[in-house]
C-alpha cells in the first residue's frame, strides 16, 4: 500500500524507469513464465520464428533503436473453449508479483480479446498496444490507455513496432505521428477509410510525402499517447520522490518546514516534466506551472493528530505537439 498517492486531472479532452521502458507480450500458445529477454536469439529458445510471439518480438527489437529488454508471460489459451476473462486473471495474477513493465501486447488480437484486455489496462498504469484488421475495431472501445493501428496485413504488428519507439524515448518527450516502424509495409486502405478510422481515434500507417509514417497518435479516446504517458510518468515519479523522503529522512516534521520538503519533491519532478516536454515552457525557458500548499495552520487538527496531510496542489500547462497547421507566403518582385 503506498503512503503518498498522486492524483491527476487532466483539464484536457482532446513505475520505475526500466518499468517505463519495458514491454510485454501476452504469450497464448503456452504457459511461459514471465522471462526478460535481452534479444530475439534469447526469446527463439523459447518460441519459434513461425509464432507470432517470436514476429511481435523481432519487430519490437527491430526498431533502432530497441528497447534494451523485452518481457514475455504465456497463458495456454484455447481459441474455442478460452474466454478472454482468463488472460484477463492471468494478468492479475502477474501483476502481484511482476509489475514493473508498463507496455502490454498480446499475439492474439480477437475482438473479444482486445475488449478484454483494453478494459483491464483502464485500471492500471499502463498501455495496451494491439495492431487490428478491422476498421471499427478502436471506435467500440473509447479507452484512454489502448492504441488501435488498423493494418490489413495479419503479421504487420506495427502498434507493436511503435512500441519500441515508445519504450526507447522518455514519456512525454515525442508525438507518436509520423513515426516510422521498422519493417513495416504501407497499409492498403482508402483516404475515406483512414478518415473513418481516424473518426474512431485510431490511426494508420501509410506513405506520405515518399516516408511510411504513422497517420495519428492517440489513444481510443481521443487522448494523445504522449499526454497519458506524460500523466502517468509524473504520478508515478511523485510518488517514489515523496517515498524516498520519508525514508531518507528522520522524520518528515508536521510544520511548515516539512511542508515545503514535500513540496521540493512535486517541483523537481514537474522541472523533470518540462525538461522532457512534458510541460509547456515560457519564452525565458521557464515551466508553466505553479504548486500551492496549505500551512499547517490552515490544516486541521484532525489530520495532524492523524499525520495525514493531502495540502499540495499543482496545475501545469500541457507543451503538446504540433500536427497540422497552414503557413502563409507572399512572393513579390
Amino acid at each position: 500500500m503506498k503512503d503518498f498517492i498522486v492524483n491527476i486531472t487532466k483539464l484536457t479532452k482532446a513505475i520505475t524507469q526500466q518499468g517505463f521502458g519495458l514491454p510485454l507480450i501476452l504469450a497464448t500458445t503456452k504457459a511461459h513464465p514471465y522471462t526478460l529477454y535481452n534479444d530475439i536469439s534469447e526469446l527463439a529458445e523459447d518460441f519459434t520464428a513461425e509464432t507470432a510471439t517470436y514476429k511481435i518480438a523481432s519487430r519490437i527489437f527491430g526498431q533502432n533503436p530497441a528497447p534494451a529488454q523485452i518481457a514475455v508471460y504465456g497463458v495456454l489459451y484455447d481459441a474455442v473453449e478460452g474466454e478472454a476473462a482468463d488472460l484477463v486473471t492471468a494478468l492479475n495474477t502477474l501483476v502481484e508479483t511482476n509489475n514493473d513493465w508498463y507496455f502490454l501486447v498480446c499475439d492474439r488480437n480477437d475482438a473479444d480479446i482486445i475488449t478484454a484486455l483494453s478494459g483491464w489496462v483502464d485500471t492500471q498504469i499502463k498501455m495496451y498496444f494491439v495492431t487490428s484488421q478491422t476498421l471499427t475495431t478502436p471506435a467500440a472501445l473509447e479507452s484512454e490507455r489502448t492504441v488501435v493501428m488498423y493494418h490489413d496485413k495479419t503479421d504487420a504488428y506495427v502498434a507493436e513496432g511503435l512500441v519500441a519507439i515508445a519504450a526507447t524515448h522518455d514519456p512525454g518527450s515525442l508525438t507518436f505521428k509520423f513515426k516510422t516502424v521498422n519493417g513495416v509495409t504501407e497499409a492498403n486502405i482508402t483516404a475515406t477509410q483512414l478518415a473513418a478510422l481516424h473518426e474512431g481515434n485510431g490511426f494508420s500507417y501509410i506513405r506520405k510525402m515518399g516516408v511510411l509514417q504513422t497517420t495519428e497518435g492517440m489513444t481510443t479516446s481521443g487522448e494523445y499517447i504522449d499526454v497519458v504517458m506524460g500523466a502517468d510518468f509524473l504520478k508515478v515519479r511523485m510518488e517514489e520522490e515523496a517515498a524516498y523522503l520519508a525514508v531518507n529522512t528522520l522524520k518528515i516534521p508536521y510544520d511548515n518546514q516539512g511542508i515545503s520538503m514535500l513540496m521540493s519533491c512535486v517541483d523537481r519532478v514537474l522541472k523533470q516534466g518540462v525538461s522532457q516536454g512534458i510541460i509547456l515552457q515560457d519564452e525565458n525557458g521557464n515551466g508553466v506551472y505553479e504548486i500551492t500548499v496549505a500551512k499547517r495552520e490552515d490544516t486541521s487538527k484532525n489530520d495532524i493528530a492523524n499525520r495525514v496531510y493531502n495540502g499540495v496542489r499543482w496545475t501545469a500547462k500541457l507543451a503538446g505537439a504540433i500536427h497540422t497547421g497552414t503557413i502563409s507566403g507572399i512572393l513579390e518582385y
